[in-house]
């Protein structure tokens, strides 16, 4: 198989995992959000080593749908290196990465370091491009790991412990590291939350964010549905504040879109992802919001017409999550 067909395939599996959350969702699956509920932090290998780029999501989505206990996955190899094996019928599920292939002005395929030892001339006559890679990993609960390794798999697994349940006065939930950011207006632009509104935005114009009060969110009497309420107001959020990511002074994704339009689609999916991210590694679950389930269609034909929409959308995605994350710590 070639570097094309085995891409195609690779891609076509994550997109092909999207779709069918999306499909879920259109079902009627809206509680559980695109994944389910939070286990805190990131995937990790089975050494504990952090996954990188669009690879978290993807992880964190194959977690949460197949019911996993937490987002903790080997190879093969790694687990036969620990005197484990890969339970018999399991299916893999790709991580990708980009190598490089260089070539010289006449075409010649080079190696990197050839192509590091060139002058800033010579370099400048060849080609770098991109290929996309994979490996294949398993969950640890697709593997007898916690059989041969109990003192490691417990380590791992109670790095995912969740923490206590916080709430405020009202009963919703509350996240402190938010709360902080809010009262410090300490985000990329200002956040407006201390007034009434009828709806959340971010105004590329005026690079704000507008957002209902707190307590305009309470819409229950159960005081499990009214903690959760809490959620959706810091998911919504955090929503607005993967939009406000994206002005030309910082990821530059094109905001001035018109409604509806497919780039305008794209960036709502981004919205959506981002905030079901972020609020996953804060220890929190993210509902789908109405507004962009109305998008679900668009996002399914897209991802079938040309299944390559989910890598920019992934990258997208954790550039802004990234810089939300880097501002919480």
């Amino acid at each position: 198989m070639n570097f094309t067909e085995q891409n195609g395939r690779i891609i076509k599996q994550f997109a092909d995992m999207m779709i069918a959350r999306m499909e879920a969702v259109k079902a009627g699956d809206w509680e559980k959000g695109w994944l389910g509920a939070s286990k805190g932090g990131v995937p990790v290998n089975v050494n504990g080593k952090a996954y990188r780029g669009g690879n978290v999501f993807m992880l964190m989505l194959d977690s949460a749908v197949k019911g996993y206990d937490v987002p903790v996955y080997c190879t093969m190899l790694q687990a036969n290196r620990m005197h484990a094996h890969v339970n018999k019928g399991e299916k893999s599920t790709p991580v990708i990465f980009w190598e490089h292939v260089y070539k010289d002005g006449d075409g010649r395929q080079i190696d990197e370091d050839a192509y590091h030892n060139m002058s800033d001339a010579e370099r400048a006559s060849c080609k770098r491009i991109p290929v996309l890679k994979a490996y294949r990993v398993f969950n640890i609960a697709q593997t007898n790991l916690e059989e041969k390794q109990p003192d490691k798999i417990a380590k791992l697994k109670a790095a995912f412990t969740a923490s206590a349940d916080a709430m405020d006065e009202k009963g919703m939930y509350c996240n402190d590291a938010l709360d902080r950011m809010l009262a410090g207006q300490a985000w990329l632009c200002p956040v407006h939350v201390d007034k009434p509104s009828d709806k959340a935005f971010y105004s590329p114009e005026a690079d704000c964010i507008v957002l209902p009060m707190k307590k305009q969110f309470k819409r229950h009497r159960d005081k499990n549905e009214v903690y959760v309420d809490g959620q959706e107001f810091y998911s919504t959020l955090i929503h607005e504040m993967v939009h406000s990511t994206g002005t030309e002074s910082r990821l530059n994704r094109g905001l001035k879109s018109r409604f509806g339009s497919e780039k305008y689609a794209k960036e709502e999916l981004v919205a959506e992802l981002g905030a079901a991210r972020v609020c996953y590694e804060l220890g929190f679950a993210s509902r789908v919001l109405t507004n962009s389930a109305a998008y679900l269609d668009s996002w399914i034909d897209s991802l079938r017409q040309e299944p390559a929409f989910i890598l920019t959308v992934m990258n997208d995605v954790e550039k802004a999550s990234k810089m939300i994350l880097d501002r919480l710590a």
